[in-house]
């Protein structure tokens, strides 16, 4: 899932308002954040990253961090461990994932099925917009557009990838697509 874990940042920031939208999507794409760091030093191990035990010990640290560093209330370093967690719900839909060391990896891989991915993930997005948009000023809705428009975008270009046209002149192997 890549748009749909940025929808569903959007879905927690129209029900809390305090934390940041940043600290949320970073939360909702935190495994990734983890895995995309222990790629840059060569170790491609998703167990480390998207396994149960990883993704419980990440939502746990980041509502610690939020709570602590931030400045944050309980709810909200709650909202930040849900985002956590629902990256590998989230991922077991689109994808394969790991469940601890040595376990099974299990999905429902709709990256196999790029179109109905980029549909159902283009869906999440506008329906995520519509609940976040009422909660901004009319003055702030019209620019905020871009941000839908632009995940459904980012979107059709992984959903590209995913069937094996890289639309970008760079490699797409950071999100592991190749096998």
């Amino acid at each position: 899932m890549f748009a749909g874990h940025a929808a569903l940042a959007l879905l927690v920031k129209a029900g809390r308002p305090r934390p940041p939208l940043l600290l949320l999507g970073a939360a909702a794409f935190g495994p990734d954040l983890v895995e995309w760091t222990f790629a840059a030093f060569g170790n491609r191990n998703r167990v480390l990253s998207h396994s149960l035990i990883a993704v419980g010990i990440g939502a746990i640290v980041a509502a610690i961090l939020s709570y602590r560093f931030g400045r944050r209330s309980a709810l909200d370093a709650g909202a930040v461990a849900a985002l956590w967690i629902s990256h590998w719900f989230a991922d077991f839909i689109t994808g394969v994932k790991p469940t601890w060391p040595g376990g099974p990896h299990v999905g429902l891989n709709l990256y196999t099925l790029p179109m109905v991915d980029l549909a159902m993930e283009a869906v999440l997005v506008v329906i995520s917009w519509l609940v976040y948009r009422h909660t901004l000023t009319p003055r702030r809705r019209g620019r905020a557009m871009l941000l839908p428009l632009g995940l459904i975008a980012a979107q059709c270009l992984f959903a590209m990838a995913l069937s094996g046209k890289n639309p970008l002149p760079i490699g797409f192997d950071f999100l592991h697509l190749s096998p």
